[in-house]
């Protein structure tokens, strides 16, 4: 029936040129999307690309800070070491000082004016 339209419409001689036109039209349609397609692979092929450049970075930023995180907490465990030391050390200090001594000008003095009778 559409083939029936098409040849009384168009007329027999135009139905070749309008075949290949639309042979055409389909070629250029399937090139641009396999175009499409392909720069669709390319760009996830850049992508994975950079992300396997931002994981390299991540794991060498990582690697590059572990020296310094180590000497950073064995750094803190020593100055922990010391404060604790030093604490120790105050606290006795402190204990000795809380005994006061008596000297002989600290004596308790016998008041004057009582004496005793005995």
């Amino acid at each position: 029936m559409i083939l029936l339209f098409v040849l009384i419409f168009f007329g027999a001689k135009s139905i070749p040129g309008m075949s290949r036109s639309l042979g055409r039209g389909i070629r250029q349609i399937k090139d641009a999307s396999q175009e499409i397609q392909d720069e669709i692979r390319k760009t996830t092929g850049d992508m994975k690309k950079d992300m396997n450049i931002n994981r390299t970075i991540q794991e060498a930023t990582e690697n590059f800070k572990k020296p310094f995180d180590n000497i950073a907490s064995d750094f803190n465990r020593e100055t922990n070491e010391v404060q604790r030391s030093l604490e120790s050390n105050s606290n006795v200090l402190n204990k000795e000082t809380v005994q006061p001594k008596i000297t002989a000008s600290e004596t308790p003095k016998p008041e004057v004016g009582k004496e005793d009778v005995g």
